[in-house]
């Protein structure tokens, strides 16, 4: 017979262990942000992510891709940027500590329920930061660029939204369940 609480403790590690996957995808890689311009023969692909942007060019036959960050490029970087790699760090950092406080408190090595709770509300909180901060992104992005796309990046932060927020409610739903 299955046991329940183990099936769902599981199913919330393995939510949790793909939030992080998520997160840590999303914030090294450069597609949050997609478009294309297009002038007098020439054509532009751009993608952005939170640290660099790149831009594929193709004139004629010739193309080539040249990545450079925000930091050097710009010279300043807007507030929507500094708060998203604060929060894809901090969740990443604050979801890989809960999970092992979930696993250590699971297997009873620590055994205090209130561990077991404050890693799945860090989980949630996470999940609710990213939300916050991805929301933020994409509201400035339209408001400077109406025919932009959003790429991989941010659609696996979408994603891993609701699964931090499935995985830590498991988490509390099974502390919360007495052992048979």
């Amino acid at each position: 017979m299955v046991d329940t609480k183990k099936a769902l403790m599981l199913l919330a590690f393995g939510l949790s262990t793909l939030t992080v996957l998520f997160y840590i995808t999303s914030t090294a890689t450069t597609y949050w942000a997609t478009y294309k311009i297009e002038r007098s023969g020439a054509s532009l692909d751009i993608h952005a992510g939170l640290w660099t942007a790149c831009v594929l060019g193709r004139q004629g036959g010739v193309s080539g891709e040249v990545c450079e960050s925000y930091d050097t490029a710009a010279g300043k970087v807007e507030a929507v940027l500094y708060f998203n790699r604060f929060t894809t760090i901090t969740s990443i950092l604050v979801v890989v500590g809960a999970l092992v406080v979930a696993v250590l408190s699971y297997l009873k090595i620590v055994d205090l329920k209130v561990l077991m709770y404050a890693a799945a509300g860090s989980i949630i909180a996470s999940g609710i930061l990213i939300f916050i901060g991805t929301m933020w992104y994409v509201g400035e992005l339209k408001n400077e660029l109406s025919d932009i796309a959003f790429g991989y990046s941010i659609i696996l932060l979408w994603l891993a939204f609701p699964m931090a927020i499935i995985g830590g409610s498991l988490m509390i739903v099974t502390s919360r369940m007495t052992d048979e």
